[in-house]
């Protein structure tokens, strides 16, 4: 009988020296928020600091050119959340003698430090700065609501054009987490008007955007949202002018040389003047993008394009109709339409004027029109924006050895319609997967659990046949 006793106690103690550098390695994982005396703020000149670290962004602080803001840890730290107020002038971030990140234009910027320290101080450039909050996490994968930007693109597979932010999700509906989130295209947002006269709606852009998948940077552009431009068409040519948001459209087009545009209602959805304007000087754009004698400049700059295909919600001719309800994997089995709605949920200012809706006249997110395509018609039933169009994902390259001096770096031909091999450029092969790794520790914990299970009703099964 001890002997069983004895060999069952030795197996208890293998199996908790396995499991203990298994789940030091789990929890190591994952980033840990600092806080509270975790981490401590500093304004040079003894400026109050609570603000920053206070969770809020209404509260904020102005920070005058030269300003040094010391962030100190008696817990080593690998990255730091910047909240802007405004989008930032010249600023770094400094940990050691290494310079870890530089202004790059984003509201929201996480700055991974390139080894942990217990000390960073962030500069503010000449022009100073406005800022909200300063998140500080230690080593490991940071939480989702951390929003980790990746540049604007220089060349989209689709390009999106809201008016407004939240139009990106209450007309074009499953767009955004099906394109970008789901199959990972390179989806490039661009809205016509800003809002940096609110202070609360351009974050809410960005954590729209972050939830449902999109992660390059919006472009946003210099128009600011008036409220005139709401009453008619009229009102909105007399605010914005026609002819510049027509150019403006142009130098998108040759910009990002999309594969597929989408844009809003020729009647404005619910007659908004601004809404009405965007989508008819893009329908212009499309057949002036090509012809390198309109708008000398961007042609010259960026070369002519012919996008493929363009469809601009509620169009009624070439018209699909998408559900939206088919489950995402990049979501957890969510479909489309749910995560528009929660995309949506993000602006709380909003909420009480829209909501996301498959139905209705002009709030049905499913319906669009195909306006213009050189590929072709859609066939019968389709739901694929991207029908006729194939993107091809080229192998990464080998690397070659270096020459002894750099050639020439040689710009792609602009061409007036694309051709295989200015399709969609290969992405760097992914990293093992995080959540791949953790469900495979926690099968191996279940299997070691189930495993000392089977051993302990073994020993109960001898013990009784002993007596």
């Amino acid at each position: 009988m001890r002997k069983y006793i004895r060999a069952l106690g030795g197996f208890f103690i293998a199996v908790i020296i396995l499991l203990i550098p298994l789940k030091i390695s789990a929890l190591a994982d994952d980033a840990r928020e600092l806080r509270g005396g975790d981490a401590a703020v500093q304004i040079s000149g003894g400026a109050p600091s609570g603000a920053l670290r206070d969770g809020l962004r209404d509260s904020f602080i102005y920070l005058a050119g030269g300003s040094e803001i010391t962030i100190s840890s008696a817990t080593p730290f690998q990255t730091v959340y910047l909240i802007w107020d405004k989008i930032p002038g010249d600023w770094t971030l400094e940990a050691g003698a290494a310079t870890s990140g530089r202004s790059t234009g984003f509201l929201h910027e996480a700055v991974p430090l390139e080894e942990a320290t217990d000390t960073a101080v962030v500069h503010i450039g000449e022009a100073g700065a406005t800022l909200c909050e300063i998140y500080v996490f230690s080593e490991g994968d940071l939480p989702d609501w951390v929003q980790v930007w990746e540049p604007i693109l220089n060349r989209a597979d689709l390009l999106v054009l809201p008016t407004h932010a939240d139009d990106e999700h209450l007309f074009f509906g499953g767009i955004l987490p099906t394109y970008a989130g789901e199959m990972g295209l390179r989806v490039q947002v661009v809205y016509m008007t800003n809002h940096w006269d609110d202070r609360v709606r351009p974050h809410e852009q960005l954590d729209g955007l972050w939830t449902v998948g999109v992660r390059n940077y919006p472009l946003v552009a210099e128009f600011p949202d008036l409220y005139a431009s709401k009453e008619s068409l009229a009102a909105a040519e007399y605010v914005y002018g026609r002819e510049t948001i027509l150019e403006f459209q142009v130098g998108l087009l040759r910009r990002f040389r999309p594969l597929v545009v989408v844009g809003h209602d020729l009647n404005g959805e619910y007659g908004h003047g601004a809404h009405i304007l965007n989508a008819m000087t893009l329908r212009e754009a499309l057949e002036l993008s090509g012809d390198a004698a309109q708008y000398p400049k961007s042609a010259e700059k960026y070369g002519v394009w012919d996008v493929p295909k363009c469809y601009l919600h509620l169009y009624e001719e070439n018209q699909l109709v998408i559900e939206w309800d088919e489950p995402l994997e990049r979501f957890g089995g969510r479909t489309g339409f749910d995560m528009a709605v929660e995309g949506f949920s993000k602006h709380v200012s909003q909420m009480q004027y829209f909501s996301v809706q498959r139905g209705g006249t002009w709030q049905d997110c499913r319906k669009f029109g195909l306006l213009r395509s050189t590929v072709g018609a859609d066939s019968a039933g389709n739901t694929d924006l991207f029908e006729n169009i194939v993107i091809e994902l080229e192998p990464t390259p080998t690397p070659e050895p270096a020459p002894t001096e750099p050639p020439a770096t040689e710009m792609p031909p602009a061409t007036a319609t694309p051709t295989p091999a200015e399709t969609a450029s290969a992405e760097e092969t992914a990293p093992p997967d995080e959540g791949e790794l953790k469900d495979a520790r926690t099968r191996l914990y279940l299997l070691v659990i189930l495993g000392i299970l089977a051993v302990i009703a073994v020993a109960a099964a001898l013990i009784r046949r002993r007596r």
